[in-house]
């Protein structure tokens, strides 16, 4: 069942998210190592530039369509970075190891924009749209189209419900995207996540933007929208009942 449902999917010959985005738009945000505490701070004014909102993994984004939430704030310090990089590597040189260990801040042009983030550590794919400037540790992953045109955020609420529904998940599971083993933490290599397939429809992305709006704005029920979304991708594929009772049943299963 599992090969007929993929087969579906293959047959419609959508593009990955990496082939239509390969420009870095799916990245990490900031690698810190063990020095968080040089760049992130609890108390600090936050109207100053390069200060944003860090969410750290699961405890900022617990389920699909969660609202983002943090305790401390991320300074981009381009001159700190460079500095403790630079006494890194003289460390690292001193010690013969060619590894090159670097922290990295990222990209404010990111931070500045329209985002979604998705974990990286779970057993479904869980996402979730930021329009505002903020950051996030390399437990998040994040995707930005870099600007904040109506154009790119209205395909961001598309990607965002996408993203989040069973066949989604269903496809990670089975191609080993979400890679799970019992008594381990489950792990999605970036990589992996921009092979997944990405429809062009411009008509199912407009169906799926509107409910995931319906969503955030809380205009309705957030499983009946999710539950609508699963619906439309479902039809997009021509799914039987039998294929989608096995999808779910899978998902539990997992």
């Amino acid at each position: 069942i599992a090969k007929q449902i993929i087969d579906k999917m293959n047959a419609k010959t959508d593009k990955t998210l990496l082939a239509q985005f390969p420009k870095k738009n799916l990245r990490t945000c900031v690698m810190l190592l063990d020095m968080e505490e040089k760049f992130t701070f609890k108390d600090i004014e936050k109207d100053k530039p390069f200060i944003y909102p860090y969410y750290q993994g699961s405890k900022a984004l617990s389920e699909k369509y969660g609202s983002l939430s943090f305790v401390k704030y991320f300074c981009y310090d381009k001159e700190l970075q460079d500095a403790i990089n630079d006494e890194l590597k003289i460390q690292l040189e001193r010690r013969g190891i060619k590894n090159k260990k670097r922290i990295g801040l990222g990209e404010t042009v990111v931070y500045d924009n329209p985002k979604i983030y998705i974990r990286q550590s779970a057993k479904e794919i869980i996402a979730s749209l930021d329009l505002n400037k903020s950051s996030a540790n390399n437990s998040l992953y994040v995707f930005s189209l870099r600007n904040n045109s109506k154009e790119s955020i209205d395909f961001l609420y598309f990607l965002t419900g996408w993203l989040n529904s069973d066949l989604v998940t269903y496809y990670a599971q089975q191609m080993n995207i979400i890679r799970y083993s019992q008594g381990k933490q489950p792990q999605i290599k970036i990589g992996d996540l921009g092979t997944l397939f990405i429809p062009q429809d411009k008509s199912l992305q407009e169906r799926i933007e509107n409910n995931v709006k319906e969503i955030y704005n809380k205009n309705s029920c957030k499983e009946f929208m999710q539950n609508e979304i699963n619906a439309i991708i479902y039809e997009y594929y021509s799914l039987s009942d039998y294929e989608i009772k096995n999808i779910e049943k899978s998902i539990k299963d997992f």
